[in-house]
């Protein structure tokens, strides 16, 4: 019985993960629908390996001499600090240091996108799709979702807006609601 709970625990946990977030990094599979892998290994935060949202780079002493820069998404990196007592993710010393690197956090506002709740759609219909006759309802859960589609393509920046006024896909916890 306890065995159930934790499985039923891990997929909870599993649903919070794939949706989506306005303040922690993007899914880099979301993103690479629409741009480039090479455009966006500079984007990538060295601490979850998503997308950085809201890029920090970290400008320690102790690694200046590096020629790599360390990119971090800003909830990434307080959580982190949070965590690990004020210590730099890189070499674990003290007195982290950062600062905002707009330029960067402009490319990622500007990168193409599909509507989140068409990805989280999608990702769960392909792997509905790998365990066909696990559940009762399949196909008209299938053909719902063939019928509900969001053709949204536009800019990060523009997804919270896109979500709140526009979106006719309901988001998941709408969904969990209901239920």
């Amino acid at each position: 019985m306890l065995n159930l709970d934790d499985e039923r625990e891990e997929k909870k946990l599993e649903n919070r993960k794939e949706l989506f977030s306005i303040s922690g990094c993007y899914n880099k599979n979301w993103v690479l629908l629409t741009n480039e892998q090479q455009k966006l290994n500079a984007l990538i935060c060295c601490l979850c390996n998503q997308i950085a949202n809201n890029a920090l780079e970290l400008q320690c002493n102790e690694h200046e001499n590096s020629e790599q820069a360390y990119l971090v998404g800003e909830e990434c990196l307080q959580e982190y600090l949070n965590q690990n007592s004020g210590k730099c993710p890189i070499g674990q010393h003290k007195h982290c240091e950062f600062s905002k690197n707009k330029s960067l956090r402009q490319q990622v506002l500007d990168l193409l996108v599909i509507c989140p709740r068409q990805y989280d759609l999608q990702k769960k219909q392909s792997n509905q799709e790998t365990n066909t006759g696990e559940k009762e309802g399949y196909k008209n859960e299938l053909n719902w979702n063939l019928i509900n589609q969001c053709n949204y393509k536009g800019k990060i920046k523009e997804i919270k807006d896109h979500l709140d006024k526009s979106c006719e896909l309901i988001s998941i916890q709408q969904l969990k609601l209901q239920i």
